[in-house]
């Protein structure tokens, strides 16, 4: 029996082409320490993700800003900070989506209530967008 066509094509499925994005080791960790912790700077960064060595960290952060999910600034003493564009903003509703899975399928229940106090006191302002979630 033949298999039936995709049905969506190879480039144009959207799913494909997000997990390219994300799917690069580092890359949501990077934007949940922006996102929800606030770090701005590379030495917090690389100090809250044992195992990242600052040469991966700062090809990362280089390749991040190509891709338009961090916009780098120079401060007035001359040092980089990193934020979310709005595209790394929009990256926050995948990283809400997979705590929230997380929370439900791999803590235990005493743990799964101590994280839901924790996500609780998680404070992020979402974008406003017309999406409708």
């Amino acid at each position: 029996m033949a298999r039936p066509p995709p049905q969506l094509e190879y480039q144009a499925d959207p799913i494909r082409a997000t997990l390219k994005l994300f799917g690069k080791k580092w890359t949501l960790l990077i934007v949940r320490d922006i996102a929800f912790l606030k770090f701005q700077r590379f030495g917090q960064i690389l100090a809250n993700n044992p195992g990242l060595t600052p040469r991966v960290l700062s090809r990362r952060l280089e390749q991040m800003a190509s891709e338009g999910l961090l916009k780098k600034v120079r401060d007035s003493e001359g040092g980089p900070r990193y934020f979310l564009t709005p595209m790394g903003e929009d990256a926050v509703y995948i990283l809400l989506a997979m705590l929230r899975f997380g929370i439900r399928h791999y803590l235990g229940k005493q743990t799964a209530r101590e994280e839901e106090k924790v996500l609780s006191e998680l404070r992020y302002d979402l974008p406003k967008t017309d999406w409708n979630y």
